[in-house]
């Protein structure tokens, strides 16, 4: 019998077929996503009925969702974040949830270093200028010697302090699990969250939603920041109080935001008319080397689930 595998992702095998190509060589039927895009929960609860196993991307994967799907078995996120997955409901449904966590660290790290320098040396904002007939020198400020702070130094955390390490910035960070060994060898500092924030010309969050950490950065957190913050988020839509950071950079002119991610996307909310915040719309994974790699790492875990039956 041939196990039937639905991909939601919507650049599923578009890249490469090879990941699509090493499913169908392994006898699956493979279905990829008609719509072209993120699914509405209806959309899903249609979709999924008489599949075995799920590629999934960024929809809601929740009670509703999974009790629809009569007979999926297995569950593969592409990409880290799971917080769109109800692990309670797959569980009492004997879904099996799995992800691929490492195929997009550098695709992420590097967006955030592009971010950080776009907005240190207004890059987007001069760029924006040109394209409207305004010519413009806005003044920039060096990478070079600042104080870097990261929220949360995992994968992608600790391959962005490798990136940074060119520029001799001083790098803090706050992790509730802190990986010494790291942190040791490449001279970073863990620091309490208070003194993160006060101390940094720019932060960097890097840590995985949940609903405790929902608008962690949020007007208090702001309140303690430096007028001049550089701010980037290319984590996980909702870590950031979307509203807040608004205020925060209409009061401060010096100070800039790079968002890579939203509570609510696509977004189109005021934070796009800011002249001092640089937004792309969750492009973290889409560099085609990381797309590929985590494409055949969500089929190679399809294959091992379903070879071991």
């Amino acid at each position: 019998m041939a196990y039937k595998i639905l991909t939601t992702t919507s650049s599923y095998g578009k890249v490469d077929p090879a990941p699509l190509a090493l499913l169908e060589a392994e006898e699956f039927d493979v279905t990829v996503n008609p719509y072209g895009r993120k699914l509405s929960v209806e959309e899903s609860k249609e979709i999924l009925k008489g599949y075995d196993g799920l590629i999934a991307g960024t929809e809601a994967l929740n009670d509703e969702v999974l009790s629809a799907a009569a007979g999926l078995k297995y569950l593969c996120r592409l990409g880290a974040g799971m917080d769109n997955v109800d692990f309670d409901a797959a569980k009492k449904l004997d879904i099996t949830v799995e992800n691929t966590p490492s195929a997009h660290v550098d695709g992420v790290a590097e967006l955030t270093l592009g971010g950080i320098l776009s907005c240190l040396r207004n890059i987007a904002n001069a760029h924006t200028n040109i394209t409207n007939g305004i010519w413009e020198k806005p003044m920039g400020s060096l990478l070079k010697g600042k104080t870097v702070g990261i929220i949360g130094l995992g994968r992608v955390g600790c391959r962005l302090v490798e990136l940074l390490s060119p520029f001799k910035v001083k790098v803090s960070a706050f992790d509730l699990y802190q990986n010494t060994e790291f942190a040791e060898k490449h001279n970073v500092s863990f620091v309490e969250m208070d003194e993160l924030i006060s101390t940094s010309d720019i932060i960097a969050i890097h840590t995985p939603y949940s609903p405790e950490a929902k608008h962690m950065v949020n007007t208090e957190f702001l309140t303690k920041a430096k007028a001049n913050l550089c701010l980037v988020n290319a984590s996980r839509g909702g870590l950031v109080d979307e509203d807040a950071l608004l205020d925060f950079l209409k009061s401060n002119s010096t100070a800039s935001a790079y968002i890579d991610t939203f509570e609510k996307e696509p977004y189109t909310g005021p934070l796009s008319k800011m002249k001092n915040c640089t937004l792309t719309p969750h492009i973290g994974s889409y560099a085609s080397e990381v797309r590929i790699n985590m494409e055949m790492e969500a089929a190679q875990n399809v294959i091992n689930y379903f070879k071991k039956k």
